[in-house]
């Protein structure tokens, strides 16, 4: 009998390991974060790293806006699976560590994985959607 209840409690010990490793995405557009206005994103560079598998975006940000950029402060996009595409893949943030002043610009790298999606599947996938945000 005692082997037949150390199986039964190792099983649910088990099951319940395996339900609390849920992954996490980053949130995008969450509504508590403060919107910073007269931003201009541009992506150079897309391609899909196999060794991650992940999806790297590259480019630049620039203040268009008379009102100083400071740090810290986030850039965030959604991946989407084409280029001119409507499904979304999912979304990425990066913090920016420096500040920008009218017309400064900054460089930056999104990447994109996910345990639920494999991206290698997208090897032509656009990103949209970009926000420079202060967190709260």
């Amino acid at each position: 009998m005692k082997p037949y209840i150390l199986s039964i409690a190792l099983s649910v010990l088990l099951v319940l390991t395996a339900c609390d490793m849920e992954v996490t995405e980053p949130i995008i557009e969450d509504p508590q974060d403060t919107l910073i206005q007269n931003l201009e994103f541009s992506v150079d560079t897309t391609y899909l790293d196999s060794n991650g598998p992940r999806l790297v975006a590259k480019g630049t940000v620039t203040n268009r806006g008379s009102a100083k950029v400071v740090t810290p402060w986030y850039l965030e996009a959604q991946f989407y699976t084409t280029k001119t595409g409507n499904v979304k893949l999912g979304g990425s943030n990066t913090q920016i560590g420096v500040p920008l002043n009218q017309n400064q610009a900054a460089v930056f790298t999104l990447y994109y994985s996910s345990a639920n999606v494999d991206v290698r599947s997208y090897p032509n996938f656009g990103v949209k959607d970009f926000r420079g945000i202060y967190k709260q």
